[in-house]
């Protein structure tokens, strides 16, 4: 049985590998043209933005995800929480039936 939590990690896991690789081909590619172009003084402002850039996506997904993850957790437990509830009622009805 797969949990609402376990589907949420493999999809934001999927989410931030894709978006990541975007960043480093975007980055990788300027880096290359600054590089090739012959001026090597582009790279003193290209590098520290990539560097940036990249660090602070890094991190505002993985905070991201975190909070999905999280509210997903939070669903599972409702969920086993309705069943019980239910459980628990069942258990009442028959109770008052006798």
């Amino acid at each position: 049985m797969s949990s609402t939590e376990s589907t949420e990690r493999k999809t934001t896991r999927t989410i931030e590998k894709v978006v990541m690789s975007f960043m480093y081909l975007i980055f990788g590619v300027m880096l290359l043209a600054v590089t090739l172009g012959g001026e090597p003084a582009a790279l003193f402002v290209v590098l520290p933005i990539a560097i940036f850039s990249i660090g602070l996506t890094k991190w505002g997904i993985k905070w991201q995800n975190d909070r999905y993850i999280r509210s997903a957790k939070n669903v599972d437990a409702i969920e086993v929480l309705s069943v019980e509830v239910r459980e628990l009622k069942k258990r009442i009805e028959n109770l008052e039936e006798k």
